[in-house]
């Protein structure tokens, strides 16, 4: 030890002396520098579908206008990309957490969901005025459709909800 370097006890709570944090960074830097992209992992739910329906149905019982915007019913528009499986994945997850909460009501108004594959905007937008969706919930892979899924919902005076956090960054209006 040099006169000059801190002494172990001295180094701050910021930079731990542990090895398996210091292999972890490195297995971070390393996956970066072979172009593994790390903002995949940032596209999962951030919590389970059980977790994030009920949060989502209170959510929107705060709403002064939404039985005025939903009447006469509330149908959640579960959208998904066929080819991705993680979407598929968490859109079932989600839709079977919706079934579980069947007979149930938001704001007295009764509650239905629909799965919605994304082929086109105009696909999803025929699809949610056919369906009378009022909520657009938006699965983990669907970066691609958000500009034209946070244009439809806004032009259709829908709420958005998801459960993917940077989906909120980029115009979804409920994160859960």
């Amino acid at each position: 030890r040099t006169p000059s370097s801190p002494s172990p006890r001295s180094l701050p709570p910021s930079m731990p002396c542990s090895g398996s944090s210091l292999v972890r960074r490195i297995g971070l830097v390393a996956l970066a520098l072979l172009g593994v992209p790390l903002s995949a992992h940032a596209q999962k739910m951030s919590l389970p579908a059980e977790s994030q329906v009920p949060l989502l149905l209170k959510v929107l019982t705060y709403d002064r206008q939404f039985e005025v915007r939903a009447a006469p019913e509330v149908v959640v528009g579960i959208v998904y990309v066929a080819g991705d499986p993680d979407s598929q994945a968490a859109a079932e997850e989600v839709g079977q957490t919706f079934y579980k909460f069947a007979g149930k009501t938001v704001k007295k108004l009764p509650l239905k969901y629909v799965m919605v594959e994304y082929r086109s905007a105009a696909e999803v937008e025929k699809l949610l005025k056919d369906k009378g969706i009022k909520v657009l919930y938006v699965t983990p892979g669907n970066s691609k459709n958000l500009g034209e899924l946070v244009k439809i919902a806004q032009a259709n005076g829908l709420t958005s909800a998801t459960g993917v956090p940077d989906y909120v960054k980029k115009g979804i209006a409920i994160g859960v």
